[in-house]
């Protein structure tokens, strides 16, 4: 074999043997780059949705407290108004047998319609009484006022969620 042809086989074998050599050991410092730089990012990101995920919970604890706070004031004051009901009103029918039946959603013939709750002053009629009334006014507030205080800390709990999408 030619002496050129040997030294240039000879230089490509370490040439290409040197090649894979060095672009091995280059390849294998940025994978292990990328995936220090991976690991970091997930620790990063770890730690701020645990940031983040004690910061909802804490605003959730708060606006929790605060709403049952407000349940307990609207409940305290429906007991006020039941009781207070009970000595402005007199027991007066206040609605008739014909209204009593259509507010029930029955039918005006209908047998099974139950008679007011409080005294009734016709003893066949089902009436309801301006106490019956009354109550069931006081009992609708605070059914209503309940509703609304819970959808109103949903929607604090809502609007005060942080925008995840500018958040970085």
């Amino acid at each position: 074999m030619n002496p050129l042809a040997l030294a240039a086989l000879i230089g490509l074998g370490l040439g290409a043997g040197g090649g894979w050599f060095l672009t091995d050991a280059i390849l294998n410092a940025e994978i292990a780059q990328l995936k220090a730089d991976q690991a970091q990012a997930l620790a990063a990101a770890e730690t701020l949705y645990r940031e983040r995920q004690a910061a909802e919970q804490q605003r959730g604890d708060a606006l929790s407290a605060q709403l049952a706070q407000t349940e307990t004031e609207l409940n305290q004051r429906t007991l006020e108004v039941t009781r207070a009901v009970s000595k402005v009103t007199t027991g007066r029918a206040c609605l008739g047998d014909a209204a009593v039946r259509v507010l029930n959603g029955a039918p005006r013939d209908d047998p099974t319609v139950p008679e007011a709750a409080g005294a009734s002053t016709a003893e066949s009629a089902a009436i309801a009484t301006d106490t019956d009334v009354a109550g069931w006014i006081g009992n609708a507030q605070y059914q209503y006022e309940t509703c609304r205080a819970r959808l109103g800390a949903l929607i604090d709990f809502e609007t005060g969620r942080p925008d995840d999408r500018t958040a970085q």
